[in-house]
């Protein structure tokens, strides 16, 4: 079945998208067509980040380079989409570090539950030297190269019914993403996580088959959960970055001007994107409790230690980054 998907979606690129496609612009030029997909809706951050780069990268190439968006797993869930990278029937994702679990274990640095402090120390690691080393790791290992760091919000619990405690927590059917260290805390927090791809979530929680799922309050309100899951709980148990992710072999593939355009670009939007995320984070909460939605807070202290177990059985390049990002947590000294 895998398989069957796999190569539907590979024919739908070919045939819809002509995928990375060069067009003829004129006598001596032309036009390099990619194509960028991702999971979330068209008014969200990501699909505003997704256009404002293709509008960057056209501009900076004097229309050379067209970056066509595919919003709202059109392209299929991020999975196919990364596999999509591997045939090289598309070109771009937005997704985050942890994704590419599937591929490495090293992956699962963003999946370590309540690591950041707060945001200044999630920016002061991913701005560091030791941010680069990562994602050069990352694609060493996976062979996907990751552009930018888009800070994507502190990750919430959205649920519908009410989650104050830990007590409220045991046996929640909860969505989550297919990813080892996502599974491993929520079931050490006494939830029943089950993988799911985010485009079947909504329907899922309509039909009860899962009651909630955990994503930045911005998906809550723009991929509209707060319809069928109308309670947030603010946990904070994960921070991180979205990222464009490309396929090595294919971005290495292009021109070194191009390739300079498109990393030049993806930082220019991650400068917007931060801005723009911790302006909104407040401005979609108010949003969402005029639309009935309730918020409860937390011991996080409490659901932190509930989780330290996770930390004793981490892959040991991953632990040993943890202790590196914990040093750089100014509370610490």
């Amino acid at each position: 079945m895998k398989k069957i998907r796999l190569l539907v979606t590979a024919l739908f690129a070919v045939i819809a998208l002509t995928s990375c496609s060069v067009v003829s612009t004129g006598r001596d030029s032309e036009k390099l067509v990619l194509t960028l997909g991702h999971s979330y809706g068209t008014d969200s951050l990501p699909n505003r980040a997704a256009e404002l780069y293709s509008k960057k990268v056209k501009e900076a190439t004097e229309g050379k380079v067209e970056i066509r968006v595919f919003p709202s797993s059109q392209l299929g869930s991020w999975e196919e989409m990364q596999e999509g990278l591997e045939l090289e029937t598309m070109d771009a994702l937005i997704e985050s570090v942890g994704t590419l679990e599937r591929y490495t274990p090293l992956a699962s640095i963003e999946g370590v539950p309540f690591l950041y402090s707060d945001t200044d120390h999630l920016f002061r690691v991913w701005d560091s030297d030791l941010g680069q080393v990562i994602l050069d790791r990352l694609e060493k290992e996976t062979g996907f190269k990751l552009l930018g760091r888009m800070y994507f919000g502190q990750r919430i619990l959205n649920t519908s019914r009410p989650i104050k405690n830990l007590e409220d927590l045991k046996g929640l059917k909860l969505r989550v993403p297919p990813q080892k260290t996502y599974i491993d805390t929520w079931k050490a927090l006494g939830a029943s996580p089950t993988p799911m791809s985010l485009d079947e979530t909504f329907s899922a929680i309509e039909q009860g088959v899962v009651e909630g799922q955990e994503n930045p309050v911005d998906v809550a309100r723009f991929d509209s959960f707060y319809e069928v899951a109308p309670n947030i709980t603010r946990t904070n148990h994960l921070m991180g970055n979205m990222h464009f992710q490309f396929w090595s072999h294919k971005f290495n593939s292009y021109s070194p001007d191009v390739q300079k355009v498109l990393k030049e670009k993806a930082d220019e939007v991650s400068v917007w994107y931060r801005k723009t995320a911790l302006k909104e984070e407040q401005e979609n909460e108010e949003f969402l409790r005029k639309h009935g939605t309730k918020f409860y807070d937390v011991d996080r202290d409490q659901w932190k230690e509930r989780v330290s177990t996770i930390y004793q059985h981490l892959d040991p390049q991953v632990a040993a980054w943890v202790k590196q990002i914990q040093r750089m947590d100014k509370r610490n000294g």
